[in-house]
Formats: structure tokens, C-alpha cells, sequence
């Protein structure tokens, strides 16, 4: 491969139940840098240290006003459509839980979670791709999963990527792509607690970074625990509250509730900033107005008298129980990583390091999109060491007519491997032949077959042809390796047809370069020593 051949670009999706992070890879400032689009971005601010921050969100939300007409994110917000028939929301709870209930639209036609999702991040995508910086269909985009996703979710995302011309995508697990995210220094065996405090949920992991990962799940999970507990959760205590002391009964404030909970939910931000906040909210249409001066105190007593902290206390400790029964202690924790929004209620965090030392909470929206993105970098793969993806040789079946792969180097390899990891020969079918090459794939889903020892030929058209039962048909996504250079092997003086020509051996290197040595077989020239043809990853 030419040395001078761009990388593809490289781009992270974490698409959450409540918001929703683009990231992208900086090569030049070898940094994650998060995609902000305006009027569908939104953005959540926090503090740290003193420093303010600013991640540009996406909430995860479409509104239909037609099955062709769609706005998605802020725009859903801005409009105030978030309550209204043909809106979407929570989208990605429904898909794993498999909910395949046909919703009708204004137009009469029929839209179900798995619709909305997929139309959702096919929107997502065209506003990356409309930025500039990336091409989808070349780009590597990873998707984050939660850690035990059913397989029907993930094969929806795969479904979903098919269809959207993504060929490139990965899958990392959200706990890994946390601690990636963090910029946490990883040993295989470290040991961490993911406290997950969303908009819907309160997930606990704890986990253990492995050798071995399959599909880009990096992580053994020890301890699970959850509560359907979250930042919507306490938007609702917050807003009966706000209604109480104004007096208003919430069937009399249904006008006004859609205003209503947008500006509690920005209240309770503000809290968690300043210990109190004057608010002076005002339906215009109803007349109807909330205002007042609401104080961190009454936030945290509010919490309290709902029982939060003891839900909260509760599924720590379940998760902790879990992580015992498979021999793991607290003390075995290295570190605490808190995501989501509903973390960053400082008495939120002052609860959980009360209890656990070695907190970290300064990426709480951002950790696991930074960390995907990060993923798909040199910066993680001295992690691993093996193969995390299937690469083969394609060819052009002229009999059956279809396309057949031989599998070269399968997906869980370790590397270095040895000089003669894969063997190959060649053959020309047509007089006269002079050029030579194999077209190298990088394979989005496991399924190639073969033992990887045969002999290739090619055909009138100088396409490469594997001789009978090499390799069985393959269907899945595939990226095509080394396109700018698939012909780099020449014979002189040119073959002649039906002649084995030309043995390979392939290996992988310790940088994952796959080298291939290339021996002519009838001068017994050495073409190629141990030539680079292309990185794996």
C-alpha cells in the first residue's frame, strides 16, 4: 500500500436513550473532537475544577410530520413537538426490549421504534456527512452497545448500517468506551465501577478489562445492577413540585406542560451549579406561570423524600454482591467512572464518594462517545494482542457468479504470528499474463470460511478465481483493503497460461502490518521480502 494514502476517517455514535453524541478523530491534533450541528445539537454544560464545559448534544427524538418529513433533536424541541402524535422518544429502550408496535402518522402511514430509530441516526449521519468530515460509506463508524445488548439489538444496528451504505462499523460495548473516554492508563485485569446515571436508568457495572474480546467487547462484566430510576425521573418530582407551590393542578397545567418541563429540566441543571435559582416561567397562550426562587436544599430534600439516595445505595450494593460472588472485592476497584447527566448532581456524587475512593467524574457526557472514537485509534490498540476483525481475499466465482472469499487472517489472531501464517499460489489462465495481485477485504461480520491454503488463478479478465471448494459464498459487509494497489506483482517473463507461477506466504507483524513474501516459481526470484501490504487492525 502506498505509504502516503490517507487513513480512513474515523467517526463514534453513542446513540442513548435521552441524547445522543457524534465524535469525531482529529489525526492532525490526535484528538476526539465532538460534532455540533446548529439547531439540532443542544448543548449541556457543566463545570469541573473551576473550568466550564460545553458538549454539544443531540436529543434522541424524531417527529414525523409525514413518513418524508422529519425533524429530530432540538428541532423536535424547538417546535415543541416532544408530546405531540408522531413524536419518538426513548427509542432505544423500545428496540431492546424488542417493542414492534406499528404507530400511525398523520399521513396514515405506520412507523414502529425500529423505524424511528433507524431514520433517526440516518439523519445523524447525513449531518456528519454534510459537515465535511467524513464520507460515511468510507469512514469507520463505531456504535456503542450496552454491555449485555440482546443480539436482537445488535443485529438491528447492523441491520440499520447495511441499509444506511455504512461498510465500515464497529461495535465497543458503553463500560469500555467509558474507560477509554476517561483516558484511564489499562492493564488487562484492572478493574473499574461504571456508575451510568442517565435520563432513564441508573445502570452499575463492574468490570474487568480482558485479554480476549469478540465484536469489540472489551470487558467482563462482574457486577450488573439497575433502577428505573433517572433525570426524566426527577424532572416529574421537580415539576409537581414547581406546580404545588404555584398552586396549579397538573390537569389544569396540561397547556403549559410541554413549556413546563423543558424549563424544569434547565432548572435542575442550573442546581447543580449554584446553590439557588430564581425561575419565572410563563405559558403565554394559558396564562399560566411558574416562578419563584428554588434552592439546592429543597432539590436534595426533594430526592431524599422520593428515596433516590436509597435506590441509589441499593443498586450499588447489588452490583457489588454480583462482583463478590466471582471473587471481586471494592477494594479490587481501581477506579469510578460517572457518566451521565444525572451524575453530576453533587449530591449524587458526594454519596458515591463517600463510598468508593478514586472517583472520577470530569467527562460525564462525552467519556463514552470520546472513547469510541478513541477506539478506532492506534491509541488503544497496544491493548490488544490479537486480530479484532475478519480479513480475506476476494474473488469472482465465473461459475456460479458470485463473489467468494478465503479467509486470511480470522478475527482473534495473535500476533506476531509465524512467517508461513497463510500460503497461496498462483496461476494465469490467459497467455501472456504479466500482472498479478490479491484484493485484500476487511469483513464487518464473521462468516468466511476456508482453511486459507489453496491455490488462486485468475480469469480472462485478470480477476482472481479460487479453484473448486477453496472457499464457500460469504454474504456480509466488507471493505475493500487495498484498493489503490491490488495488482503489485509482476512476472517476467510473463506467465504462461495454466503454469503455477507464483507461491505467497503471508504473516502478520508486531506493528499488525500484514507483510507477504513472493517467490517466483519459475526464475526462483525472490519478488518480495516481507512486503507491507496493509495495516489490520
Amino acid at each position: 500500500m502506498d505509504k502516503g494514502e490517507p487513513r480512513p476517517q474515523q467517526m463514534a455514535v453513542d446513540f442513548g436513550t435521552s441524547n445522543t453524541i457524534v465524535a469525531f478523530w482529529d489525526a492532525e491534533k490526535k484528538d476526539v473532537v465532538l460534532h455540533s450541528v446548529k439547531d439540532v445539537t443542544r448543548p449541556f454544560f457543566y463545570r469541573h475544577n473551576g473550568r466550564r464545559y460545553e458538549i454539544p448534544c443531540i436529543p434522541s427524538m424524531i417527529s414525523y410530520r409525514d413518513r418524508n418529513i422529519s425533524f429530530i433533536g432540538s428541532q423536535v424541541l424547538d417546535r415543541m413537538l416532544e408530546n405531540s402524535r408522531g413524536t419518538f422518544r426513548w427509542m432505544k429502550a423500545y428496540i431492546q426490549e424488542g417493542r414492534r408496535i406499528k404507530y400511525e402518522l398523520a399521513d396514515g402511514s405506520r412507523v414502529d421504534f425500529f423505524d424511528a430509530g433507524r431514520d433517526f441516526l440516518e439523519k445523524v449521519l447525513l449531518f456528519a456527512a454534510a459537515s465535511g468530515h467524513v464520507d460515511v460509506r468510507s469512514a469507520e463508524i463505531a456504535f456503542t452497545v450496552p454491555v449485555e445488548a440482546f443480539e436482537n439489538y445488535t443485529d438491528w444496528l447492523s441491520e440499520t448500517c447495511r441499509s444506511l451504505g455504512v461498510q465500515r462499523y464497529r461495535f465497543i460495548d458503553e463500560s469500555t468506551a467509558c474507560i477509554f473516554g476517561y483516558d484511564t492508563h489499562l492493564q488487562p485485569r484492572d478493574m473499574f465501577m461504571i456508575f451510568d446515571f442517565g435520563g432513564g436508568t441508573l445502570d452499575i457495572s463492574i468490570v474487568r478489562i480482558e485479554e480476549q474480546v469478540d465484536r469489540g467487547r472489551g470487558c467482563r462484566v462482574l457486577g450488573k445492577a439497575g433502577c428505573r430510576v433517572g433525570g426524566r425521573s426527577i424532572d416529574g418530582w421537580l415539576y409537581a413540585d414547581l406546580l404545588q407551590r404555584a398552586g396549579i393542578q397538573a390537569v389544569d397545567a396540561r397547556p403549559a406542560s410541554a413549556l413546563f418541563i423543558q424549563q424544569v429540566e434547565i432548572l435542575k441543571e442550573r442546581l447543580s451549579d449554584h446553590e439557588s435559582r430564581e425561575y419565572d416561567i410563563v405559558h403565554q397562550p394559558s396564562g399560566l406561570r411558574l416562578s419563584g426562587v428554588y434552592h439546592r436544599g429543597d432539590l436534595e430534600d426533594l430526592l431524599e423524600e422520593k428515596g433516590l439516595y436509597r435506590n441509589v445505595r441499593e443498586t450499588m450494593e447489588r452490583a457489588e454482591k454480583r462482583a463478590y460472588e466471582r471473587g471481586a472485592t471494592r477494594e479490587h476497584i481501581k477506579d469510578v467512572l460517572l457518566v451521565g447527566g444525572t451524575s453530576l448532581i453533587p449530591s449524587v456524587r458526594r454519596m458515591v464518594s463517600s463510598v468508593y475512593r478514586n472517583v472520577r467524574s470530569y467527562r460525564p457526557f462525552d467519556a463514552v462517545a470520546r472513547g469510541a472514537c478513541r477506539y478506532l485509534t492506534s491509541d488503544i490498540e497496544t491493548l490488544y494482542d490479537h486480530i479484532q476483525h475478519d480479513y480475506a481475499i476476494k474473488s469472482y466465482d465465473t461459475k456460479s457468479k458470485t463473489h467468494r472469499f478465503i479467509s486470511l487472517v480470522p478475527r482473534g489472531t495473535r500476533y506476531p504470528t509465524a512467517p508461513d501464517f497463510k500460503k497461496l499460489s498462483l496461476r494465469p489462465t490467459r497467455e501472456g499474463q504479466r500482472f498479478f495481485g490479491v484484493d485484500i477485504y476487511e469483513l464487518a461480520e464473521k462468516g468466511t470460511s476456508g482453511n486459507g491454503r489453496g491455490e488462486i488463478i485468475f480469469d480472462l479478465n485478470g480477476s482472481v478465481v479460487f479453484d473448486n471448494g477453496a472457499a464457500n459464498a460469504l454474504t456480509g459487509t466488507e471493505f475493500w483493503m487495498n484498493e489503490n494497489n491490488p495488482t503489485f506483482i509482476e512476472a517476467d517473463p510473463v506467465a504462461k497460461r495454466g503454469d503455477k507461477r507464483f507461491s505467497l506466504s503471508f504473516r502478520v507483524g508486531a506493528n499488525k502490518n500484514l507483510r507477504v513474501t513472493v517467490r517466483d516459481l519459475l526464475t526462483r526470484r525472490l519478488v518480495f521480502d516481507d512486503y507491507p501490504v496493509v495495516k489490520l487492525r
